[in-house]
């Protein structure tokens, strides 16, 4: 079975081929997938929990400080790594409804959690 937590994140960022200062309003979903044990494939209160510390570290806030490359890529794989302790993350999905694009990131091959591209 799959389950998602959907977040909004509004924050800055300045990028090397865009250097002025902009922001954006980011749509995340964090999907995960595993076999239910007593009711849940993750608890509710534990996903959410995890998911407003995550908010709560990228929203209104310069991503520069807190990811190197702030790139829809670079924030998919940021997020990927903050719940990558729940063990069932499946996908994160990062959009950008102004731009109208998005990224989806579903690990690394190996199953191992990604550095941050630079």
């Amino acid at each position: 079975m799959k389950v998602f937590k959907r977040f909004t994140i509004d924050a800055a960022h300045r990028l090397p081929d865009r250097p002025e200062l902009h922001g954006h309003s980011y749509k995340v979903e964090v999907w995960f997938e595993g076999p239910v044990v007593d009711g849940y494939v993750i608890r509710e209160a534990d996903l959410t929990a995890l998911a407003e510390q995550v908010r709560n570290k990228l929203d209104h806030k310069y991503l520069n400080d807190v990811i190197p490359n702030p790139t829809s890529e670079n924030i998919a794989k940021f997020i990927w790594n903050e719940f990558a302790a729940m063990r069932k993350i499946a996908k994160v999905v990062v959009y950008r409804e102004s731009c109208e694009m998005g990224v989806e990131y579903t690990g690394e091959s190996n199953g191992q959690s990604a550095a941050l591209i630079r």
